[in-house]
């Protein structure tokens, strides 16, 4: 994998933009890093090529379609296998409603953020993993009363 020191800081200026301002035109990111419109194409396009971008998505405002319930839940397992980690990972990835999932150290083992049309949907997907994978020992849930800050970007400058 190539390193951030293999981007110039025109790539990183970039990078940063699009990360707040992803439907932005060519010709407007041009414009606020100085290159010609072509000059531009082809950075973004390297860019994408080389996976610094993985792809451009709409953040939509949830609350006008519906009201889900979200959950965060740590997932403590009694077996660390990696077989059983694996299997868990797998069975998660297919869950739609898991819309972030972490394999983490310390207290836990995973931390998953569901977002489900119902409180009975989120415990039938629960009891579904406890019954896939035994190896389960403890899931604890903490209900989102309220999103206090989203994600909006990495903080570039201060990560590099």
């Amino acid at each position: 994998m190539k390193q951030a020191n293999s981007l110039d800081r025109l790539d990183l200026k970039m990078l940063q933009i699009l990360q707040s301002q992803g439907r932005i035109t060519n010709k407007e990111l041009a414009d606020q890093v100085n290159l010609s419109a072509s000059a531009c194409h082809q950075r973004l396009q390297r860019l994408l090529d080389d996976e610094w971008i993985l792809g451009f998505t709409g953040q939509i405002n949830i609350q006008r379609l519906c009201e889900p319930v979200q959950c965060i839940a740590t997932i403590s397992m009694s077996s660390h296998a990696p077989d059983t980690f694996r299997f868990l990972e797998k069975r998660i990835e297919a869950v739609p409603e898991a819309l972030e999932a972490y394999t983490v150290s310390g207290s836990c083992d995973f931390i998953i953020h569901f977002a489900c049309s119902q409180m009975s949907r989120y415990m039938a997907l629960t009891n579904a993993l406890i019954q896939d994978c035994p190896e389960i020992s403890n899931i604890n849930t903490h209900v989102v009363l309220k999103q206090t800050k989203s994600f909006t970007g990495f903080p570039l400058n201060e990560l590099l």
